[in-house]
């Protein structure tokens, strides 16, 4: 038995198609940097002392976090002469961090020089100045004074 194909016609079905327009991120919003381009939120004194107090104090701040915002502020600081020792701080404080064991007393020494440092280079930022504050008083606190 031959086939025979429908001989009525297809329908057709229109449809209505608004097009919509979006910003796109990438485009529409400046960048930071002209040299780099960073998917991580741009670290601050402030988001870091809430990161710390959320944790319930900085030496409750587990280490892969505080390497992560370590690095962020590196990131951030490195090339400015003015933080070159919050820098070399930070760097010590990560390297600290990533061993195992982690050594309490010399982390707390790491921290008492870089809260020091960064309250003298905070210049009256208020947010800068807490922020060295914290890190000073953690270790002070490590440190057992």
């Amino acid at each position: 038995m031959p086939l025979a194909a429908c001989e009525s016609e297809p329908e057709v079905a229109e449809t209505d198609t608004t097009i919509v327009e979006t910003p796109d991120p990438i485009v529409d919003e400046p960048m930071m940097d002209d040299t780099t381009m960073d998917d991580a939120p741009e670290v601050t004194p402030q988001a870091t002392v809430d990161a710390v107090t959320e944790a319930g104090g900085l030496t409750s701040l587990a280490p892969a976090a505080a390497v992560s915002n370590i690095d962020a502020w590196i990131d951030r600081l490195e090339g400015n002469p003015d933080f070159a020792p919050v820098v070399a701080d930070l760097e010590t404080l990560r390297s600290q961090l990533q061993a195992s064991p982690i050594d309490g007393a010399a982390v707390g020494a790491t921290l008492q020089s870089l809260g020091q440092a960064t309250t003298a280079a905070a210049a009256g930022d208020g947010a800068l100045e807490t922020l060295g504050t914290t890190l000073t008083d953690a270790g002070n606190s490590l440190a057992g004074m």
